[in-house]
């Protein structure tokens, strides 16, 4: 699937229709190729190293800003969430889901200790790895006022959106199109629409969809799936609010899943989520709350749905 984008951007650079996959992923993949040749073999190694390190790195790093605010049994929580959800397994594919994780969390780490110049630097190549980038400048700018700085000390954040407008500006260029990256979804996912659905109208379909396909029907799996996550993602930064979750992660996670959904569709949507760490936060925070033997039960049927997720994938089914 996107995999093989990549690899075709990192070994001959774009071609027609694939200005929506954003360039630093396949970047950082050409770069570690080069001494060894720049073939499918290198790339592919050089893809799957980038993304297990990045997700191992980011790891860390969630570690290290979760226990700025929560205990170590609710931290140890939300990263064990983020592992066994169903479609975490694209954090060790050939896709920019685990470099990108890794940005968006140094950045906001960075603004919680006050660095504002990284936090800046991590989400300008965090807005040229993927679309969601972008929204660290509002997300970030709700941290500062969170935290009353003086704008002196985070106006830096204003320059996230460069990494964007300079693909945007090669994309001008090159076909003619700034906008070439949102124009080609409808190419790339043919269930996506022009313009903007209301979410109301895309629950209304999946409803429809779960009523109208046969079981026996593979993308049935897929349905579920991402109606699934369509429920639980949009309500769970609006139960992270009521528990006094930081604005600026909740901005992230709720902007950043409803974004996608406008085009009319959940598609993609449990892939593009498992970078929105707030939300696995909120579920980790629900699911303490619960008796010990239910979390052991969410925790097993979690990693069941991962496994056959995980299946689907390596035999050819479309997941996410």
């Amino acid at each position: 699937f996107d995999g093989e984008h990549y690899l075709s951007i990192a070994q001959i650079g774009y071609r027609g229709l694939e200005q929506a996959f954003f360039p630093m992923y396949p970047m950082i993949m050409y770069i570690l190729a080069m001494p060894f040749g720049v073939n499918i073999t290198s790339l592919t190694i050089s893809g799957l190293l980038i993304s297990n390190l990045s997700i191992f790195l980011s790891l860390i790093i969630l570690w290290k800003l979760l226990r700025l605010d929560y205990s170590c049994n609710l931290s140890v929580l939300a990263i064990v969430l983020l592992l066994v959800f169903p479609t975490s397994f694209y954090f060790g594919a050939v896709y920019s889901e685990g470099l990108f994780l890794l940005f968006s969390l140094l950045s906001f780490y960075a603004a919680r200790k006050n660095k504002w110049f990284w936090a800046s630097f991590f989400g300008i190549i965090s807005s040229v790895t993927r679309i969601f980038g972008v929204l660290l400048l509002p997300a970030l700018f709700l941290e500062a006022w969170q935290q009353k700085k003086s704008f002196r000390k985070y106006f830096w954040i204003f320059a996230i959106p460069l990494g964007l407008f300079v693909y945007m500006y090669y994309q001008w260029i090159t076909v003619g199109d700034p906008l070439a990256f949102y124009h080609l979804q409808k190419i790339v996912g043919p269930q996506h629409e022009s313009g903007i659905t209301p979410l109301p109208q895309v629950y209304f379909r999946y409803i429809k969809m779960l009523l109208t396909t046969e079981i026996s029907n593979p993308i049935y799996q897929t349905i579920i799936l991402e109606f699934f996550v369509g429920v639980a993602f949009f309500l769970l930064p609006i139960y992270g609010y009521f528990k006094k979750i930081r604005l600026s992660y909740l901005f992230f996670a709720l902007i950043g899943f409803l974004l996608p959904t406008i085009q009319g569709s959940f598609s993609s949507v449990p892939r593009y989520i498992i970078v929105f760490f707030p939300s696995f936060l909120s579920l980790a925070v629900f699911v303490k709350s619960l008796p010990l033997f239910v979390r052991v039960i969410v925790l097993v049927l979690f990693y069941v749905w991962l496994m056959f997720e995980t299946a689907h994938f390596f035999r050819g089914y479309w997941v996410a």
